[in-house]
């Protein structure tokens, strides 16, 4: 061969050619004799890599695509979506339809009629046996928009080769190159989005990157932002087309990229193009610039059409033709699969077991014509949808020369295409049907036992592939019958998605090991109650502490924790499941688990718990109205608090210093309130964006209590910042809540309800409800002069049958009768003093106390009621040894002197 290729030329055989057809631009050389070869051979040049990517691009490559019919329509829509998008107007295209409809071809046909430039193109595919894999479909863009970066100059290559770095870390310096390079153009630092990225490219970073010391939600939250800021800000740069398909398989983390695109995209240069089976359900709205494109069968007319372009010179008789059209339906991949199995049988007339009654039986027919490479595909189809040559030697060692003949079958039969080279080689189904043809013609037992050659030879001799896609053996293990190893693969690729920050993979992983548990035994509940433990870590991230998902997990959990005796595991179950039903505003619920939660944790005696059962019990305890209670529980659990075990726990630490501070307020201690509230500002790191979030939220609250909105403002402010930059949205929630309030009271009301309307729907969406903000939006709205609508908002805390053990109600009842007193309706006012001041005393709230009686007492007044007036605010003024600078005792000593003349 070397003889007869010219200088600077590459010569194949036809057996290479066949290995990569489609990948490379060859032209025929003829049949050539060779020296020590009997036959002449037919040879090809190669001229330059073809440049595929996907199936319908090697497919073009070998032999053509069956030409376009029928989706002339679909194609304008697509056409003038991407003018708009062209002129910044940006665009969303999803292509819905079934199996084998078209969505592929239809794609295909359009990126064949669009410019290449200036616009870039990007494209990926979704995968059955990747939707646990975080980010498996955006991974594949990054990849392109890196390999679209220039390469770093020639020189700088030779210079760290001289330095002595091995060709590895040249090729990994040299990605990263172009990396930062791709991310530079969209307009990204590569300081700050290299580490967070770099690991979806399988990239290992020196020192030069290091990860930002933040929490784990935060760094995927930053993560979601630096991938659809890159995506757009290509866009902002040139034009952009990506197209994601298979949706319908999509792992979470690339449908929240997908839905973030669909959101953020039309101010920039992006058409975003998304097929789907119909069983997938988009999550955003319909919108102007969306278009949904439903894919239907075609008439009869096109498959006639279709029929004649497939079998081009091999004219099929009428009969067969008809019995095409009616046995495929207009499914374009059922006419092109069902046309190709007649040509291959000779043409002959479709009678008896030769007329395929379904597209299955044509598949079938196409594998059984396979002879010995039957069984090879069909092992490759227990594999997957793609399979790599390795993978496959390894589970079926056969002869190579008698797999790669097998394979190059198959590949001829066009039932797989190849890329590379074997051993190299990766091979991929036409289709998913094809391959699930191929599998389900094997009998189960067969299968069972593929599965578990397949998952052993991944255990053992795939190490690689083991520990970046644990799901992928998990199915195996599965498929094979072996339990305990399905297991443990299912909470291996929990923990690895979830150190990804890919939280609902997580769950969805941890579930599978959940479902393939054994039946009932103590080591069953042992595992049960592990897994648990760490789906409802997901939950509490994914759906909100409170949501009904979350309460469901945590009642299963504790049942088995306690079925276990486990001490440890039930007494941090049962602080998340009262702390999750406190955030709900179900104090009923919350406050038993908190008992039992202490008991446990006092007969126990682990410092941990029992921190975080004091601060439960704090919690619990104030938001119910026991504020003697509290103040017990806060001075019995302190030291626990300081202790070094709770420094890892923010909220234990901080939260029962902040509700101590509320709880001395309403003592009538607003002295020692400050001083607590200042110890708990002191405690918070300052170094560390969430404490000082958390503490933020927490000292707006009391300040919020003492009347001082300046200082509210200041701090709600700072954590609402804060929060948004780090993406913490319950505390953005609490943070704009009191944000609105300070600003109503300083003179911007109607921008202040804005605040909290929005902050209540946040807090909402997440679970966290509470009586204390809806009484914040009723005082602001009264502060607007939307008497009405404040009504109405207060109406939402004073529901009848209400427990009256909510530290909330004495100030509903006494700003109830504020709205009332402004309307003119004394009488029923003058009743909801009345409450909201024995609610007070009945807690002992002495500040509410004296909320509740100056309010009473300005109505006695103007009433003529003037002696009961001062006689009554006297008695509960004068029980004060403290506060005297607060605006509440101030405004009862003024008060009381213009009652006494």
């Amino acid at each position: 061969m070397q003889a007869a290729a010219d200088p600077s030329t590459v010569l194949i055989t036809d057996t290479v050619h066949r290995l990569v057809s489609g990948l490379f631009a060859v032209e025929s050389r003829g049949a050539k004799v060779l020296k020590g070869i009997e036959r002449p051979l037919q040879l090809y040049r190669v001229i330059q890599p073809s440049g595929v990517r996907g199936r319908l691009e090697a497919a073009a490559a070998i032999r053509g695509l069956t030409p376009f019919v029928g989706r002339e329509d679909e194609l304008r829509s697509l056409m003038t979506r991407w003018e708009r998008s062209r002129e910044g107007e940006g665009q969303v295209a999803l292509i819905i339809g079934e199996a084998g409809i078209g969505k592929s071809r239809l794609l295909q046909r359009f990126h064949e009629l669009i410019p290449d430039a200036p616009q870039a193109w990007l494209e990926a595919a979704a995968g059955p046996f990747f939707q646990n894999t975080p980010f498996h479909a955006i991974a594949e863009l990054l990849r392109q928009l890196v390999e679209q970066a220039s390469l770093p100059a020639t020189d700088a290559r030779a210079a760290r080769a001289t330095a002595g770095n091995g060709e590895a870390q040249i090729e990994t310096d040299e990605r990263i190159a172009q990396l930062e390079s791709a991310l530079v153009l969209a307009g990204l630092k590569p300081a700050e989005a290299i580490p967070l990225i770099a690991p979806l490219l399988n990239l290992s970073l020196s020192g030069k990157y290091p990860l930002p010391p933040i929490a784990p939600e935060q760094q995927r939250r930053r993560l979601l932002t630096m991938l659809v800021e890159w995506m757009l800000g290509t866009a902002r740069a040139r034009p952009l087309t990506i197209a994601i398909e298979d949706l319908h398989w999509a792992d979470a983390s690339t449908l929240e990229v997908v839905q973030l695109l669909v959101e953020q995209g039309p101010t920039v240069h992006l058409l975003l193009l998304c097929t789907a089976r119909p069983e997938f359900h988009p999550q955003w709205p319909l919108r102007a610039h969306h278009t949904q494109i439903t894919l239907n069968r075609l008439g009869s007319r096109d498959v006639r059409e279709m029929i004649a372009q497939v079998a081009a010179r091999n004219a099929l008789a009428g009969e067969t033709v008809d019995t095409v059209i009616e046995r495929t339906g207009g499914v374009p991949l059922f006419v092109e699969e069902l046309t190709r199995a007649v040509l291959e049988s000779g043409g002959a007339k479709l009678t008896g077991r030769e007329i395929p009654v379904t597209l299955h039986d044509s598949l079938m027919a196409r594998l059984d014509r396979l002879g010995p490479a039957k069984e090879v595909i069909q092992i490759g189809a227990v594999i997957g949808g793609e399979f790599s040559y390795e993978l496959l030697q390894a589970v079926h060692p056969v002869d190579a020369e008698e797999l790669q003949s097998a394979l190059r079958s198959a590949t001829d039969a066009e039932l797989v295409y190849v890329r590379g080279i074997a051993p190299e080689a990766t091979y991929q189904f036409k289709h998913a049907l094809i391959r699930d043809a191929a599998y389900e013609a094997l009998l189960k037992s067969r299968r069972k036992e593929l599965h578990q050659r397949v998952a052993r030879t991944i255990d053992e001799n795939f190490p690689i592939l083991k520990e970046a896609h644990p799901e992928v053996l998990a199915r195996h293990w599965a498929e094979a019958g072996e339990i305990s190893q399905a297991i443990a693969a299912w909470t291996r690729a929990g923990k690895t998605a979830e150190s990804h920050h890919a939280f609902k993979e997580a769950q969805q992983s941890y579930e599978q090991a959940l479902l393939s548990l054994l039946p009932e035994s103590a080591e069953r509940d042992l595992h049960e109650l592990d897994l648990r433990q760490s789906i409802i870590r997901m939950l509490i991230i994914t759906t909100g502490p409170a949501s009904p998902k979350s309460v469901e997990a945590h009642g299963r959990a504790i049942a088995l924790a306690k079925k276990t005796g486990n001490l440890s595991q039930l007494i941090s179950l049962m602080h998340a499941t009262a702390y999750a039903a406190f955030n709900g505003g179900d104090f009923e619920t919350a406050a038993p688990i908190a008992d039992e939660a202490l008991e446990l944790a006092e007969r126990e005696g682990n410092p941990t718990n029992l921190g975080l059962a004091y601060g439960l019990q704090i919690i619990v305890r104030y938001a119910r109205g026991d504020l003697a209670g509290t103040e017990k529980h806060f001075t019995r659990g302190l030291k626990f608090f300081e202790d070094a075990a709770i420094w890892p726990l923010p909220p234990v630490r901080l939260s029962p210093l902040a509700i101590a501070s509320n709880n001395a307020w309403a003592l009538g201690r607003a002295d020692l309130a400050r001083e607590r509230l200042a110890r708990m500002m002191a405690a918070a790191n300052r170094n560390n964006p969430a404490e000082m979030v958390l503490s933020g939220c927490l000292g707006a609250a009391t300040n919020l209590l003492l009347r001082d909105y300046e200082r509210v403002e200041i701090l709600a402010a700072r954590a609402l910042e804060l929060s948004e930059k780090h993406q913490m949205p319950q505390f953005a929630g609490l943070a704009r809540c009191f944000l609105g309030r300070a600003r109503a009271e300083l003179g911007h009301p109607s921008e202040g309800v804005a605040l909290i309307r929005q902050a209540l729907e946040g807090l909402a969406a997440i679970g966290t409800r509470g009586d204390a903000y809806t009484v914040i939006l009723a005082d602001s709205q009264a502060l607007s002069g939307a008497i009405d609508d404040a009504l109405e908002t207060i109406e939402q805390v004073l529901q009848p049958n209400r427990p009256d053990a909510n530290v909330a109600l004495p100030v509903a009842f006494r700003l109830r009768g504020e709205l009332q007193t402004k309307q003119g309706r004394r009488e029923p006012a003058e009743a909801d003093f009345r409450k909201a001041l024995a609610l007070a005393r009945n807690m002992g709230a002495k500040a509410y106390e004296l909320r509740a009686a100056t309010s009473l007492a300005r109505l006695l007044r103007d009433t003529g009621r003037r002696d009961e007036a001062h006689s009554m605010l006297a008695d509960i003024y004068n029980w004060f040894t403290e506060g005297f600078d607060t605006a509440d005792l101030k405004e009862a000593k003024a008060l009381l002197e213009e009652l006494a003349t």
